[in-house]
C-alpha cells in the first residue's frame, strides 16, 4: 500500500484539479458555448468526419474521393490518419463538432499532466510541478491555436517525450524503450 505524504498527493485529485483547471480556462469552448472554427473545421474536421464516416459504413478510410478530386487519406497529415486517438474516436462515436471539441481539450489535457509528470523528474516541489503544468496547459501556444489540431497534438504529447527520453537515458530497459518509442510515434 502507497503511503502519500503531504508533497505527494493522490493521482486521482491531481487528475481532478487539472479537469477542472481545463473546464474554467477553456469555459466557452468546454462548456460548448463556441466551438471551434476557421482551420480546425475547413481544414481538420472534414478528413477525421470521413474518416468515421468510412470505418461505420464498413470501408477502411485509404482513399478520400471527396477533397481536391481525391487524394490517399493516410497521406494527408492533417487528417491524423495515423493517430491512435483518431482511430479509437473515429471507429466507436465517430466526429461530430462535440467529438472533436473533446478531442481538442484531451490533448490540453494531456499536455498539462505530461509537464507536471516531466517537472516530477527534477524533484521539484507538487506545488511548483502543478503550477507548471497548469502553465503550459494554458499557455498561449494553446489557446492562440485552438484552431490548428496537429499542433495541439504535437504540443501534448512533446512532455511526454521529453519525460520518457530522460527516463531512459536514467535507466536503459526494454520497458522504458518501447515506453519511448509509444510516446515519439503519438507526436504523428
Amino acid at each position: 500500500m502507497q503511503v502519500y505524504t503531504k508533497n505527494n498527493p493522490p493521482a486521482i485529485k491531481i487528475l481532478f484539479f487539472f479537469a477542472v483547471v481545463l473546464f474554467i480556462a477553456f469555459l466557452p469552448v468546454s462548456s460548448f458555448s463556441f466551438f471551434l472554427k476557421n482551420d480546425a473545421f475547413t481544414g481538420y474536421f472534414p478528413p477525421k468526419f470521413f474518416m468515421s464516416e468510412s470505418l461505420s459504413a464498413g470501408y477502411l478510410p485509404m482513399w478520400n474521393p471527396y477533397i481536391n478530386f481525391g487524394f490517399p487519406q493516410y497521406g494527408d497529415m492533417s487528417g491524423g490518419y495515423w493517430s491512435p486517438i483518431t482511430w479509437l474516436i473515429a471507429s466507436t462515436v465517430g466526429y461530430n463538432a462535440y467529438s472533436f471539441t473533446i478531442e481538442v481539450l484531451l490533448y490540453i489535457f494531456l499536455s498539462g499532466l505530461g509537464m507536471y509528470k516531466l517537472t516530477g523528474l527534477f524533484q521539484i516541489d507538487a506545488k511548483v510541478r502543478l503550477i507548471a503544468g497548469i502553465a503550459f496547459m494554458c499557455c498561449g501556444y494553446h489557446v492562440g491555436h485552438l484552431q490548428h489540431f496537429n499542433w495541439l497534438s504535437g504540443s501534448a504529447f512533446l512532455p511526454w517525450c521529453c519525460w520518457s527520453y530522460l527516463l531512459l537515458t536514467r535507466t536503459a530497459s526494454l520497458k522504458l524503450a518501447l515506453l519511448n518509442v509509444l510516446t515519439f510515434y503519438m507526436l504523428l
